[in-house]
């Protein structure tokens, strides 16, 4: 069944033949249901597949951003998980400063008493050392 249809109007009575039948409405940008007229004032003229092919395209771009969103989500969602890691290796890293401050504290203590062991040993040398020579001086 071919029809014959147009919105709007045009000095001539130009007309495109289409192979599929009307819609049983039409709706525009906003989505709202569009009534179908003949306006003969202004000279306006669109065939009525062309608000097909914008409803097309609307629902394409609506397509291609609901797939974009997603895309951004996943994209977030890893985001969110390497913030998740990063925060817990920087908790493992603190602790093993901490525990190296601690060892390295330790350590220092340690050579401060072998810094004094081996002061109390040179002085218990040299006193021994002093009283052989004492002893053998008398």
């Amino acid at each position: 069944m071919a029809s014959h249809t147009s919105i709007g109007s045009s000095s001539s009575s130009r007309t495109r033949s289409r192979a599929f039948p009307l819609p049983h409405h039409v709706v525009c940008y906003h989505n709202e249901v569009a009534p179908l007229r003949v306006v003969r004032t202004c000279g306006f003229f669109k065939w009525l597949d062309e608000v097909d092919d914008v409803r097309e395209l609307q629902q394409i771009i609506g397509e291609m951003r609901d797939c974009q969103i997603a895309e951004l989500n996943a994209e977030k969602d890893e985001l969110k998980e390497k913030i998740r890691r990063l925060k817990a290796k920087k908790e493992k890293l603190v602790d093993e400063v901490e525990e190296m401050g601690i060892a390295t504290t330790e350590t220092m203590f340690e050579l401060k008493e072998n810094k004094k062991d081996k002061r109390l040993m040179l002085a218990l040398f040299f006193s021994w050392a002093f009283l052989t020579l004492v002893l053998f001086m008398k």
